[in-house]
């Protein structure tokens, strides 16, 4: 684009003729907690994401059970809570945007392509900052010039000849529906033509490309705004749109823009009752190729895969003591879980399920691992169900136990903790300091259950959480080597023993003699589902837990306990909430 275009542009932005504007911060007309700020992203942590199935609501028993997410109790207190008006794209919707609206799923060539995000800032909460907006322009600029310069994507763009009488005029009105979830109002239609008109004058080819890129970075593309004012009758709070629920819904789902149909739903304010929105959310989720991808990123922060904290991929292994083990099977080991949570919640699999599913899938970097013959399979992964006994649920897969284990062997107490603190909901608290210095004191030891007890037994004073908490769960895993292989018999030789005493919270204490058992158990556990419902309701909501989503979450988590209820249902059980259609003005 020539100097023209980009100056033209900049031009308009700066005396703010392409943007959304509103009243942001009023004083609250609801309950809610403190409102997140003026143009603030969504996200504080939580990311975002879903919703089939029945349908609560957001109502609810103050003081019910509640729940814990990051070490914060949160209880029930029914209501609406306040959110930004102004919420920005997570920058995995960015991609997602893009690659929907423009087809475009890279941008640079050769060693630097990858993924428009890769280039944007990280994302954030709070209001726009300069090094953000610039690189939006930049990555913008990135993605307008390599559409018009493709057949391919500029169809995307614009069908008719730029230079042809009312193209741009009926391209602005067309295109600009699909980028801000709404019609265009007449003025902004003038103002992006307005762009052709600037001096000196541009191509028609170079005013398409500016045009877009005025698409691109305007704030009604790069945030999502809730900006009616239409009371609901109820008198609850504020009823968003029909154009502002179908963008809840989709980014919620998908991740992305709404499609035809949602879009057409929109047009005719066919979504402003539950039922309505109910039914467009089960159409939706129903389209696994757009669903499943969140499916799978919620399940991966529930596991903590985003916590860099944690240990997830981080870990390599001593080729010499395991043969089967290449350091670039870690990518094909995190594709393996994100197709297992998928595939268990598209075959209309539970929260136990994710405890006790055997299904896998397998490839030449993991079918050894699992005892199956690697000749057999290709580097795509295959679907195939897993021995019962040996491998039910995520924690028996080669991704998780290769990366919650040591370089030479495997690790009770990374394994145990894990489970205690994100599964259980068991938090035992930091370790003692200089604690995770230690090492075994010398000695003969035939397992690797021997040095660890031996290691805590060096520090009394960490005898109490990890010999009642932490290391009986790891202990109940010693039968998967460190990069998740069954054994018998131990590295340093000796049997294997992998019972255990675990406890599961609230003086629940069992005995375990099998991976299957202990599986079973924490299935069961009632923190572990309602810390299960809180994180989807956070992550779905982009929002940190409150007590007025609480009364959301512990409805999930009543479902959660009965046999049956499908992990699908709680996506279209979130968007019956009260305050997935209406919203409350938070204090500035």
């Amino acid at each position: 684009m020539r100097h023209f275009a980009r100056k033209s542009l900049l031009g308009l932005l700066m005396t703010g003729l392409v943007g959304c504007t509103g009243s942001i911060g009023s004083s609250s007309t609801g309950t809610g907690g403190k409102s997140t700020g003026t143009g603030g992203s969504a996200s504080t942590g939580t990311g975002g994401s879903p919703s089939t199935g029945s349908g609560g609501t957001s109502s609810g028993t103050a003081g019910s059970s509640g729940g814990t997410l990051g070490g914060v109790s949160v209880t029930c207190a029914p209501g609406i809570p306040a959110t930004t008006q102004l919420r920005r794209m997570l920058n995995r919707q960015y991609d997602a945007t893009v690659r929907d609206l423009l087809g475009v799923t890279s941008v640079g060539t050769g060693a630097t392509a990858g993924l428009p995000s890769t280039l944007l800032y990280a994302d954030f909460a709070g209001p726009m900052v300069p090094d953000a907006w610039r690189i939006y322009q930049d990555v913008g600029a990135q993605i307008a010039k390599a559409v018009m310069a493709s057949a391919t994507l500029k169809a995307n763009f614009i069908s008719c000849d730029p230079a042809a009488s009312g193209c741009l005029a009926q391209t602005i009105q067309t295109f600009g529906r699909k980028a801000f979830r709404r019609p265009l109002t007449t003025d902004e239609v003038t103002r992006f033509q307005a762009l052709g008109q600037g001096t000196p004058a541009g191509t028609p080819a170079e005013v398409a490309e500016a045009t877009l890129l005025a698409f691109l970075v305007s704030p009604s593309f790069l945030y999502l705004p809730e900006l009616n004012t239409t009371p609901d009758p109820s008198g609850t709070g504020i009823q968003l749109s029909s154009y502002e629920v179908a963008t809840r819904l989709s980014f919620m789902l998908w991740g992305s823009v709404p499609d035809a149909t949602l879009s057409t739903a929109a047009n005719n304010n066919q979504l402003q009752a539950k039922d309505q929105i109910l039914a467009q959310a089960q159409r939706m989720i129903a389209v696994r190729a757009q669903t499943a991808p969140l499916v799978s990123s919620f399940h991966d922060h529930w596991v903590q895969m985003d916590n860099s904290a944690q240990h997830w991929w981080k870990i390599s292994h001593d080729p010499t003591a395991f043969p089967l083990y290449t350091s670039t099977a870690k990518t094909s080991f995190q594709s393996e879980l994100d197709n297992f949570f998928a595939e268990v919640a598209y075959t209309n699999g539970t929260f136990k399920d994710l405890f006790l599913s055997t299904i896998g899938f397998v490839n030449t970097d993991n079918a050894a691992i699992y005892g199956l013959d690697p000749s057999k399979y290709s580097t795509t992964l295959t679907k195939v169900q897993l021995d019962a006994t040996q491998r039910p649920g995520f924690m028996t897969r080669a991704g998780f136990l290769s990366s919650y284990s040591h370089y030479t062997d495997t690790a009770p107490i990374l394994r145990g903790a894990f489970m205690t603190i994100y599964m259980v909901g068991v938090d035992p608290g930091p370790p003692i300091a200089g604690a995770t210095m230690l090492t075994a004191p010398p000695g003969n030891y035939t397992t690797n259950r021997q040095k660890t007890d031996a290691l805590v037994n060096m520090a009394p004073s960490c005898m109490g959480c990890h010999t009642n908490l932490i290391n009986p769960f790891g202990y109940a895993l010693e039968n998967f080597d460190a990069i998740g292989k069954w054994q018998t018999v131990d590295q340093l030789g000796g049997t294997i023993d992998a019972t255990a005493t675990v406890s599961l919270g609230n003086g629940n204490t069992q005995q375990i003699t099998s991976v299957q058992q202990l599986m079973q158990q924490i299935a069961q556990v009632p923190k572990a589902q309602q810390t299960y419902a809180q994180y989807w309701v956070a992550y779905a909501y982009g929002r940190d837990p409150n007590p007025n989503d609480q009364c959301v979450a512990d409805q999930i988590s009543t479902s959660l306990s009965q046999d049956g209820y499908p992990i699908l249902n709680i996506l279209a059980d979130l968007t019956q909430a009260d305050s997935f259609r209406l919203r409350v003005l938070g204090t500035p």
